[in-house]
């Protein structure tokens, strides 16, 4: 119990009510003698001796005690006593439970952030109102309906406990989405055209709970429409703040010398402390290399938020030097390179740091290699000498084939299957459909899918825009590329732009089905009007012509890109290749449970069962494409330190520990019982006085 005037108030009403009566008992009445003539009331008389005295030693009288109670209690009233209680929730409640990689982390209780959002969730659906109703929503990289609105508590908390662990990344935004659909009275169609039933009422107000740990990726994009941010609270279940964690992994084979690998890993300190590990290298489980790894501490010390000093909360602008007291710190950041060494094969590549910390699922990290081999590349041109000369002075092994040949050949000199035996072709001047997996670049060309088209010349526009940080434009000043004319292109959504030019891209690059597509709008030769060619460009006689083809074909290379398997994230779905034979896919699972694929009628299929990290292992499989691994790699789940508080919309949230807890006032039962206690001592006392 507690008081809201504080224990002073208290005080002062009993210092000024309990001396004075305690002070009344004491005191003598003096009384004046008088004869009678009658010894009726001699009894009384005697009695009335002993008060004529001024001071009388105290007795034990009940009355005294019923009146020091009735002015202690009234002086308690003064002070407004209230208790703590859990608020019970009599509107619509929307429970919100993050079920992340970071709510895996074990705090200090023994208990995981998930196991402890569901008991607080339990927890507040058995302090529910009778005519409350709640709904549950687990959300990670994606959200589920756990139970639409129900007033059934155990049923609520029986469902709760259904929900799992996973390692995915923290997503807000589908959740919302979910909850303002299920919390708002839709509007129902009618028999007629035009004439709707409307709701007879509209939907109560819900208040949201949102049970995580604050590590929330979209807050930047979160877009609330309907509910009220007013009524949403944030139940942090988190305390712990250390863990070291693998934030991104490169495995790949050398260009000029295809049997040597190299590993690299970035690793990441978000605690407070310094750490000291070793960072382990294995190829198919089996140990290659070690290195010793020292990282200074994430945090400055004393910029863990708390409850009085929470900092700046998730989605807050940074601070004047571009970080806010959440970001880690530069020293907190290391760049492992494993010695490079020969192999020969293929298989899984892993890294494993053996580091003590809160979260497991950011120590390891997986990379799928093939094995190695030089690239070969072929050529499909009427003549081009340019191409023809450059190609040749790289490390490959070219062929060239008119694009008659290329047309009309067998498919077994192009494709083993469905994939290419070349790993790049190279289209000069030449459309086609006839495209295996593999990489592919063409020059003033497109092949000959769904969604991209080659329209009409543009010859009156410039070069304006371009990514100069992509692999393919890496050491390649562009801003000295002059060109003639390009094509109109009409590409995919997902394209990517390298080159922009005024109102059409100039160099593009997208992926479908397993092939690669780098497509450039113009070609390094053009006809002129009575058809001789002539040179459109003269980058093509730059010395950094030569690097460009060798980034291009690095790039689209299989064999020098494994690293484009490793960036599978968990929950993200992958393309699976239809096996040789049959049409039934296996994939187990990193746990070892298998899950069965079927493509259907098309060559691929999507499987989105990928929310724990690890190796997936297909059987059978397209070869190349039996195993792909998915990892974590998510600074902002890596990143276990508690926030206290979100920016939700415009709405700052504070957090609370758990269920949110009201003070229940206690003066009106106190009141009663003053009132009681009065009415107890009149009747004593008039007994006493009665004759």
């Amino acid at each position: 119990m507690s008081f809201l005037s504080g224990w002073s108030m208290v005080a002062l009403a009993a210092g000024l009510t309990v001396p004075p009566l305690v002070a009344l008992y004491f005191l003598k009445l003096r009384r004046r003698i008088v004869p009678i003539s009658s010894t009726f009331l001699w009894k009384r008389a005697v009695q009335d001796l002993h008060v004529n005295a001024p001071f009388q030693r105290l007795r034990s009288n009940l009355l005294l005690l019923l009146q020091l109670l009735v002015l202690l209690l009234a002086a308690i009233v003064l002070g407004q006593p209230v208790r703590q209680a859990i608020q019970k929730h009599e509107d619509t409640l929307i429970l919100l439970i993050d079920h992340s990689a970071s709510m895996a982390v074990v705090e200090e209780d023994g208990r995981s952030r998930l196991q402890t959002a569901l008991d607080e969730a339990k927890h507040i659906v058995e302090q529910m109102g009778d005519r409350a109703r709640a709904m549950v929503i687990a959300f990670s990289d994606r959200a589920v309906v756990v139970s639409s609105f129900d007033t059934d508590r155990s049923a609520l908390k029986r469902k709760i406990d259904t929900i799992e662990q996973t390692q995915s990344l923290s997503k807000l935004s589908e959740a919302v989405a979910l909850a303002e659909a299920y919390s708002q009275n839709l509007i129902i169609a009618g028999v007629e055209a035009g004439v709707d039933i409307a709701p007879t009422s509209a939907a109560p107000p819900a208040t949201t709970l949102i049970f995580s740990d604050g590590r929330i990726e979209d807050l930047d994009t979160l877009d609330i429409q309907r509910l009220n941010t007013e009524n949403m609270q944030l139940v942090n279940v988190a305390r712990r703040g250390d863990n070291v964690g693998i934030t991104s992994m490169r495995a790949r084979r050398s260009y000029e010398q295809p049997d040597v690998l190299n590993v690299f890993a970035e690793v990441r300190n978000f605690g407070g402390e310094a750490a000291s590990f070793d960072a382990h290298l294995y190829v198919e489980d089996v140990h290659r290399d070690v290195q010793a790894v020292r990282l200074e501490a994430g945090r400055l010390q004393g910029s863990t938020p708390s409850a009085e000093d929470p900092g700046p909360p998730l989605g807050a602008p940074p601070l004047s030097d571009g970080r806010t007291s959440d970001a880690p710190l530069v020293g907190s950041v290391a760049s492992v390179a494993f010695d490079s060494f020969e192999y020969g094969g293929s298989g899984v590549v892993e890294v494993r740091i053996e580091h003590r910390d809160a979260l497991e699922a950011d120590n390891r990290a997986w990379a799928v290699i093939d094995p190695p081999r030089h690239v070969r590349v072929l050529l499909v041109t009427e003549g081009n000498l340019f191409l023809e000369r450059v190609l040749p002075t790289l490390p490959l092994e070219v062929e060239i084939l008119t694009p008659d040949e290329y047309e009309s050949v067998d498919v077994e000199v192009l494709a083993e299957g469905e994939r290419s035996r070349y790993d790049v072709v190279v289209f000069d001047r030449h459309s086609t459909e006839r495209i295996y997996q593999g990489g592919h670049f063409f020059w003033g060309a497109v092949p000959l899918i769904d969604g991209v088209t080659m329209g009409d010349a543009i010859d009156s526009e410039i070069i304006f825009n371009w990514d100069d940080a992509h692999p393919v434009l890496r050491h390649v000043p562009v801003v000295n590329i002059d060109v003639y004319e390009w094509n109109r292109l009409t590409l995919p959504p997902e394209a990517e732009t390298l080159i922009e030019g005024e109102s059409s891209p100039v160099l593009s690059y997208f992926t479908s089905e397993g092939r690669q597509y780098l497509i450039s709008a113009f070609g390094l030769l053009i006809e002129d009007e009575v058809g001789q060619p002539m040179m459109n460009t003269f980058w093509a006689t730059k010395a950094h012509f030569p690097v460009f083809m060798y980034n291009a074909i690095a790039f689209l290379s299989s064999s020098l890109s494994p690293t484009a398997r490793v960036a599978t994230r968990p929950g993200d779905p992958v393309a699976l290749l239809r096996p040789p034979k049959g049409d039934t896919l296996f994939v187990r699972r990193p746990n070892g449970a298998r899950d069965t694929v079927t493509p259907g009628k098309t060559r691929t299929a999507h499987y989105a069962r990928t929310r724990r990290v690890g190796v997936y292992r297909l059987e059978p499989a397209v070869a190349g494409q039996e195993v792909f691994a998915v990892n974590l790699f998510s600074s902002a789940e890596s990143d276990i330190q508690p926030s206290n508080n979100l920016i939700v919309g415009a709405t700052a949230l504070q957090a609370t520990e758990g269920a949110q807890l009201v003070n229940q006032p206690l003066w009106p039962y106190l009141l009663i019982a003053v009132l009681v206690i009065l009415l107890l001592e009149w009747i004593i006392y008039n007994k006493r006085v009665f004759v």
